[in-house]
């Protein structure tokens, strides 16, 4: 084999194994991993509808001391943005936040992916920022009119984790929500309503 071809081969080689070095063992990329597998981790019990099975993925996931801190903004046939609505929770009031939401809704999906990952000098924490791309099917009420919707949510979440042993525990993290809400096919006639064009115009 030529010299040429015989470095090369070496160098690819090298490279190989400073990639399988990074993904395998270096601290920061092992506990990004474990980020994310919390994350997946939530959307899967999320994925089973069992809202008791969904509540025990948010009590593994959060640390006791957690606090959340929710921006809300929505976009609706009748409402567009406007100033946030903001909500903050400790650790057993946004478990109940969620099974309470998760309740009101027929349907409904998360992806969770983390985006932004900075290790701690001591490697205990992390600054994190991570995506929910989430939808849910439910009841809107427009001047007292039921209205069938697909909630469609995009949220940015900015916090902390903390680390025991492999696993990634929230701290707390403030999340800026955009809700927009469309009426499911045959229920727009119903945003016609007289009482429901007077809210419009409330």
């Amino acid at each position: 084999m030529p010299v040429k071809s015989v470095i090369a081969f070496i160098a690819a080689l090298l490279l190989l194994a400073a990639g399988g070095y990074y993904y395998c063992f270096y601290p920061p990329a092992l506990l990004a991993r474990a980020t994310q597998r919390a994350l997946d981790e939530l959307s899967q019990s999320v994925a089973t509808k069992d809202r008791v099975h969904i509540g025990e993925a948010f009590q593994a996931l959060l640390t006791d001391r957690a606090h959340i801190r929710l921006e809300v903004s929505f976009f609706t046939p009748l409402q567009q943005g406007g100033k946030p609505v903001i909500q903050e929770f400790d650790k057993p009031a946004f478990m109940a936040f969620i099974d309470n939401i998760l309740y009101s809704l027929q349907d409904y999906s998360t992806r969770n992916t983390l985006q932004e990952f900075s290790l701690s000098t001591d490697k205990q924490t992390a600054h994190v920022v991570f995506t929910l791309h989430s939808w849910g099917d439910g009841l809107s009420y427009y001047g007292g009119i039921s209205v069938n919707v697909r909630f469609n949510a995009e949220t940015v979440c900015d916090g902390d984790v903390a680390f025991e042993g492999k696993r990634a525990l929230l701290g707390g993290a403030t999340c800026k929500i955009e809700i927009a809400t469309t009426p499911k096919p045959g229920e727009e006639s119903k945003l016609h309503n007289p009482e429901t064009i007077r809210e419009l115009f409330r």
